[in-house]
């Protein structure tokens, strides 16, 4: 975080600070480290903000906050006048979340570091993670962590800014309409890309048209000397186009020669890619530690948004080679010299899951996708369920095993007409899946050496990531009781 005291703080909220005794003028000028809306992590000259919201007030928790060291409160009423504290300084506002972004979009101005803007469907987060690893390089640069994309995460990732931070790639989630539009009018991005639109979030969106309308509010926060990155290959590059505010325009495609591409693109057994990374005035070569013909596209994204702040195709494609998993996102687990887990467990909609499902194809041997439940389909989720398992039938999945309430559909659908050599299960307890997962890969391994790779899969609800710690923590125990590392669960 950047320096700043309560006099900063004050100016930048528009308010007059109100102290409950006069003395307390004294410590005003004092600095303040860090403004949280988290009284579980509140230190000493912190400032708390008290968030407000549907289910939960952090007004409440303002004289615990205060016990805690902190040196102010924003609030939105006067919460000091039934507390004895004389060393306090009090900022009322109208709104303490608008304060929050008011305080993040000072500090974004006053650092003023190149800024990536970055949303979509599927795959912002790698995205982010690869463009942040290639700035990395050579600068320093912030960047979101784990999910605080949204109104309230945003915000707080820019009060993470420090003076010398050359760069920031910041993601931008939503799950309703004006959410990015808010989120990106603090961030004031200089580049800005929608990775792809998808079936995800549509109660709040209502379709898949809703989705891309939303996206595209990530355009609005560039001005006209700012530049847009654009998925040549979206149904909705045309639609987006047509809105930008600037000229200046990068387009990446996995299809057609347009300003970045990939040619000469190879897998290796685990479905990483190696390619030529290309520009219209140079060429790179890429090896991928992440697997999956998706991550090319994702790779592409990347290089279009560092290409557009001038870095250089070589920095890029070194940027690209290194940069690890993300936890719950296409994780390699080689748990024994047989069984292979890809935890991708972190979310799940219908096109990330069918991505996922050719990414299980790309890979030699038996293959076995567990499903929980995608949330957040709206109306049309349980065809979104079918459609799923459909096409887990049609790309030759082994075994396909789902779990919850909506999954069901997808079981069912693969099951139809479905050939012997392919098996689904649906389950509503996951103790109940891991038992049927040990039994049915026991019975193909004594009748089998092909290697097994499972794909774990789910949206966060489902919690699908204990599956893969159920079957990581059964392998070792039993396999140390039968003192043998190469038996899974049997």
């Amino acid at each position: 975080m950047i320096p700043m005291d309560l006099n900063w703080i004050a100016k930048v909220l528009g308010v007059k600070i109100t102290p409950k005794e006069i003395n307390i003028i004294n410590i005003i000028n004092k600095a303040v480290t860090n403004i949280n809306t988290d009284t579980r992590t509140i230190t000493s000259n912190e400032v708390f903000l008290a968030l407000k919201g549907p289910n939960f007030d952090g007004h409440k928790f303002v004289h615990q906050a205060i016990n805690q060291g902190a040196v102010a409160v924003i609030v939105e009423k006067d919460v000091l006048a039934e507390l004895d504290e004389t060393q306090v300084v009090q900022f009322i506002v109208d709104n303490t979340q608008t304060a929050l972004g008011l305080l993040a979009s000072a500090v974004k101005d006053e650092v003023s570091p190149k800024t990536i803007a970055i949303t979509g469907s599927v795959g912002k987060t790698t995205v982010k993670e690869m463009t942040a690893s290639i700035l990395g390089l050579n600068a320093k640069v912030l960047s979101t962590k784990g999910n605080f994309n949204n109104e309230i995460g945003v915000p707080l990732t820019l009060l993470r800014l420090e003076q010398d931070d050359e760069y920031a790639v910041i993601e931008l989630g939503a799950n309703h309409l004006n959410e990015i539009a808010y989120t990106c009018n603090l961030v004031k991005p200089d580049v800005a890309t929608i990775c792809n639109v998808a079936a995800a979030h549509l109660e709040g969106f209502g379709d898949i048209d809703g989705v891309a309308t939303a996206k595209g509010e990530i355009f609005s926060g560039l001005d006209a000397s700012g530049i847009a990155v654009l998925n040549y290959d979206s149904e909705y590059h045309d639609f987006w186009f047509n809105t930008l505010n600037t000229n200046k325009v990068l387009r990446f495609s996995t299809l057609s020669k347009k300003d970045v591409w990939a040619e000469n693109i190879t897998f290796d057994h685990f479905g990483r890619a190696k390619f030529t990374l290309c520009s219209k005035n140079e060429t790179s070569l890429v090896q991928l530690k992440l697997p999956g013909k998706h991550n090319i596209k994702n790779a592409l994204t990347a290089s279009a948004l560092t290409l557009a702040l001038n870095i250089p195709l070589e920095q890029i494609a070194t940027g690209l080679s290194q940069i690890q998993e993300v936890k719950g996102r296409v994780n390699l687990i080689e748990l024994t010299d047989v069984i292979t887990i890809i935890d991708d467990s972190y979310n799940a909609n219908v096109q990330s899951v069918k991505a996922g499902i050719d990414l299980l194809k790309q890979i030699d041997g038996y293959k076995v996708l567990a499903l929980g439940d995608m949330g957040e389909l709206g109306e049309n989720e349980l065809q979104y369920h079918e459609e799923v398992g459909r096409y887990a039938q049609s790309q030759g999945i082994n075994l396909f095993y789902t779990l919850g309430a909506l999954s069901e559909v997808a079981c069912n659908a693969f099951n139809k007409n479905n050939p012997l050599h392919q098996k689904s299960r649906h389950f509503t307890q996951r103790t109940e899946l891991l038992t049927q997962i040990s039994r049915d890969l026991c019975d193909y391994q004594k009748d089998s050496n092909e290697k097994i790779t499972i794909l774990v899969k789910g949206s966060r609800s489902a919690a699908m990531e204990l599956l893969v710690q159920d079957i990581i923590k059964n392998k070792a125990s039993l396999a140390l009781q039968n003192n043998n590392a190469g038996d899974l669960l049997c």
